[in-house]
């Protein structure tokens, strides 16, 4: 649109202003001139690919979930109050002039593609959320239920884009299913070893959790394609505890959570990377090595900030106890380990955003717990300003900005 930077310009005075007057002005974008989207992903060996030619995705994992506000309530509210709309404009927009070209979504209003789709060459992967501790992925009411979420997520994407043409890259279906509930499920189907669906046909070698997401990722795109005439890629998010349990290559590229503390705590024998010579690079190449014919993309990386945690420091940064500084040092050194990988990855989504305050309940929502270190990975931190908030960037954010302002 011709009037993006204008609309960013003036979503920048409203912030920097305080974010006054929310409950009577909405800075909303005109999704009416929006200039529709005619794109389509694919993959080949090692990239996604947009109309052919190959797409780095340079992507911000996004859940608007200001305090008082919980995700999974937010989801389904279609009457959201104007100062959290507002917000999410604003946090939309600026995710986009940080030089990022996807968002990751999981727990997303309807507001949330309404503003993308206002924005030009700005794409989103959807996350279907599927509850991780399950005890048993095979169970037939789970299964329905999950399919009726995935309905309901699908529907609500489209009814914003009428004309079918979602800016989409891919459905991730998934996000680090348990040990435990993978373990359990099959254990108590081993009899349950191949899916044959009508996008997917695997072979029998696969536990009954790969065969539940090879289900779920075949009903994703049977679903698209019978109700708006689209099949979208679909991929899952494995993370490192999880990784030699569970395969998925019958989907469309492979996606994992990675971040560099984990591979010390929980490989701490993975060979050393061969170009930086990080624990973090030697991992990502082992990802990439096992999956040699598909595209990897690392669907989640980034480090807490949580002021109590064990401070480590370089190279791994440890899970929480970093400094702003630390933690913009430590992902641009993870992101310098994923570009100078000798096989090439799909791109990098940074964990994430906002700091996620409303990760232990509702009550807990309203104000941040420096000893809750999910709560303190956002590369923007929530400001209270009289009855709202506004943010202020992390040096992480200008970091990120002036590397992806380059690869535009």
């Amino acid at each position: 649109m011709k009037n993006t930077h204008i609309l960013f310009i003036v979503l920048l005075l409203f912030t920097f202003s305080g974010c006054k007057d929310t409950e009577d002005t909405q800075v909303n974008p005109d999704i009416n001139d929006s200039i529709p989207v005619e794109v389509q992903f694919s993959v080949d060996q090692h990239n996604i690919l947009k109309n052919d030619v190959p797409f780095q995705v340079r992507g911000v994992v996004y859940v608007p979930g200001y305090p008082g506000y919980m995700p999974w309530d937010t989801e389904v509210n279609t009457d959201l109050p104007l100062k959290l709309k507002n917000s999410i404009t604003f946090d939309l927009y600026n995710i986009k002039e940080m030089g990022a070209n996807t968002v990751r979504f999981w727990g997303a209003p309807q507001y949330c593609y309404e503003v993308v789709k206002s924005m030009e060459d700005f794409y989103f992967l959807q996350t279907i959320w599927i509850q991780v501790d399950a005890p048993d992925f095979q169970d037939e009411g789970f299964k329905i239920g999950t399919k009726i979420y995935i309905r309901q997520v699908i529907d609500r994407i489209y009814d914003v884009f009428p004309n079918n043409d979602p800016p989409i890259v891919a459905f991730l279906v998934g996000n680090e299913l348990s040990e435990a509930s993978i373990n359990a499920t099959d254990a108590a189907h081993p009899e349950i070893n191949h899916y044959a669906g009508n996008y997917i046909v695997t072979d029998s070698t696969l536990t009954a959790t790969e065969a539940f997401l090879a289900e779920m990722a075949d009903y994703v795109k049977t679903y698209e394609f019978d109700n708006y005439g689209n099949t979208s890629l679909v991929s899952y998010s494995n993370d490192i505890r999880t990784a030699y349990i569970l395969d998925v290559p019958f989907l469309d590229f492979r996606s994992h959570n990675a971040y560099s503390y984990a591979v010390p705590y929980y490989l701490p024998n993975t060979p050393l990377g061969s170009t930086t010579g990080t624990i973090f690079q030697g991992w990502i190449e082992e990802l990439k090595a096992m999956y040699p014919e598909k595209p990897l993309l690392i669907t989640e990386t980034g480090l807490s900030v949580s002021p109590n945690a064990t401070h480590e420091g370089p190279p791994n940064y440890g899970y929480g106890g970093n400094t702003e500084a630390e933690q913009a040092e430590g992902i641009l050194q993870n992101l310098n380990d994923i570009d100078l990988a000798p096989q090439p990855l799909a791109g990098v989504c940074i964990h994430e955003y906002l700091d996620a305050w409303w990760k232990f309940s509702l009550e807990d929502s309203y104000s941040q717990d420096p000893d809750d270190i999910e709560e303190w990975f956002g590369i923007v931190k929530l400001i209270e300003d009289g009855d709202w908030y506004t943010t202020t960037n992390r040096p992480i954010y200008d970091e990120l900005k002036n590397i992806w302002s380059l690869q535009r």
